[in-house]
């Protein structure tokens, strides 16, 4: 077991809480805390345990016992001694000036998103207001989580606009891509109401550029009636070898002129690496979404803040005040988080660079490309490897059944299980969890673990890879 201290009473009892489930992702990591043995490896999650080893667990380490104050009621959207530097934080992440009357708390980003559906099913959103049944337009593959944020409270509809595997434009996005997905769909009397771009992409890395947006953006903007969200929580994961800078979607000339219909959402979980926080970040001027997060006491339509329900709690506000204040090196100096970022990129280049080596090594397939960024993964391309076996069982190890993805394709499956099995012990997100069109690719977090832990799970998977035949 990983810790025995966290596990279950019995095997039974952890087969029962997987059961209840639905997200492979989320059941991986409970297989891994409450089954797995300790040499086993999960690079399926997408968590940074980066920044705390080098310098974040000396900040937490001295926060103090929490005042009384931070025991009691506190701003569900997070108070303004949160959201100020906050605000702040992004002005220089994003590039673009941030007020902080436009900045939101929640608990966590799918919150945030649901948050903005929610919002714009309100009253007076811009727009016709949206109903359910409505569809989303999402870049495929992407991060599952969409698909509950979105379809199991809001009752939208996640739409995949598939990338194409193969080719020039292999997993590119292009404006002829989602418009031809959305006058399709309008074809079909089921016209799209909102855009979610991911930038930088889960699991693809990528930065999407400024031209690219710019014709995206401005196509979404003048010609239908979608509202955008950027989710834009990678923005701090960048390789200085990118040769396409982060653009935030607050830095383009259409947030300029249309800033009621774009919608950045941002958290602590991934840059800083605090993903058990659940801290979440709506930044939008529009006035619906923030009497949605504020609350409203129009006689017409009175509301109570939706972040009520999913709270930035005292608890959050105590601990992410204080890392948003605290100095790096005693009194007086620079901002913790502007030192974090900093040295973030360096720690996440040394990663990336050694887990990028292992992988040619052993031969493993990926898709990138020189001068792409790759915020916080590998898209690894196992697809040459379907319908191949190993003829000893390999894949029959004991407490494997109690990870069972469903809706695969049934060699993605199999190769799946086959690295998660003794002797291998790896875990990878497969791809069609994340909606991708062809069966093969899996999402690897060089992050999840220290560099030199990815690199040994890398070798052990391209060891278990080159017995397949």
């Amino acid at each position: 077991m990983t810790d025995d201290t966290r596990t279950l009473a019995s095997p039974e009892a952890a087969a029962e809480a997987l059961i209840r489930m639905p997200d492979l992702e989320q059941a991986l990591a409970y297989f891994h805390r409450h089954v797995a043995s300790s040499r086993a490896v999960n690079l399926s999650v997408a968590e940074n345990v980066l920044l705390y080893h080098h310098s974040m667990k000396k900040v937490f380490e001295d926060i103090q016992l929490i005042p009384e104050r931070y025991i009691q009621y506190i701003d569900s959207a997070g108070t303004l001694e949160v959201r100020r530097p906050v605000a702040k934080l992004l002005t220089l992440a994003l590039g673009a000036e941030v007020d902080e009357d436009d900045v939101f708390g929640v608990a966590g980003v799918s919150s945030a998103l649901e948050c903005i559906a929610f919002a714009l099913k309100g009253r007076d959103p811009v727009g016709p207001p949206l109903r359910d049944g409505d569809e989303v337009l999402i870049p495929a593959p992407y991060w599952q989580g969409f698909n509950w944020s979105f379809e199991e409270r809001p009752r939208l509809k996640c739409v995949p606009v598939n990338l194409p595997t193969t080719g020039e434009d292999r997993y590119r996005l292009t404006l002829p891509l989602l418009r031809k997905a959305y006058e399709d769909r309008k074809a079909a009397g089921r016209t799209p109401r909102l855009l979610v771009l991911t930038n930088p992409h889960n699991p693809l890395g990528v930065n999407y550029s400024r031209a690219l947006q710019d014709e995206i953006y401005g196509w979404a903007l003048h010609h239908t009636d979608l509202h955008i969200i950027s989710d834009e929580i990678y923005c701090h994961s960048q390789l200085d070898s990118s040769t396409t800078k982060f653009t935030s979607a607050l830095a383009l000339k259409a947030y300029r002129e249309q800033p009621d219909r774009i919608h950045v959402v941002w958290g602590f979980a991934k840059d800083f690496g605090l993903s058990g926080f659940r801290t979440g970040f709506v930044v939008s001027r529009n006035l619906a979404v923030r009497n949605t997060m504020l609350g409203n006491n129009d006689p017409a339509e009175p509301t109570h803040p939706l972040p009520w329900f999913s709270p930035f709690d005292s608890l959050k506000t105590y601990v992410i005040q204080d890392l948003l204040s605290v100095p790096a090196n005693g009194s007086g100096g620079e901002l913790y988080t502007t030192y974090a970022m900093r040295e973030y990129r360096t720690l996440l280049k040394t990663s990336f660079d050694r887990v990028k080596g292992a992988l040619d090594a052993a031969g493993i397939d990926y898709v990138h490309r020189p001068g792409d960024n790759a915020a916080q993964f590998f898209w690894l391309d196992l697809s040459k490897y379907l319908g191949k076996r190993h003829g000893h069982g390999h894949e029959k190890a004991a407490g494997l059944s109690l990870a069972r993805p469903s809706g695969l394709d049934p060699n993605e499956e199999w190769l799946f299980k086959y690295l998660l099995a003794e002797p291998t012990e790896v875990t990878l997100l497969p791809g069609g969890t994340m909606h991708n069109p062809a069966p093969g690719f899996f999402r690897l977090c060089f992050t999840a673990r220290q560099p030199e832990d990815v690199v040994a799970a890398v070798q052990r998977v391209g060891t278990a890879l080159a017995k397949l035949k």
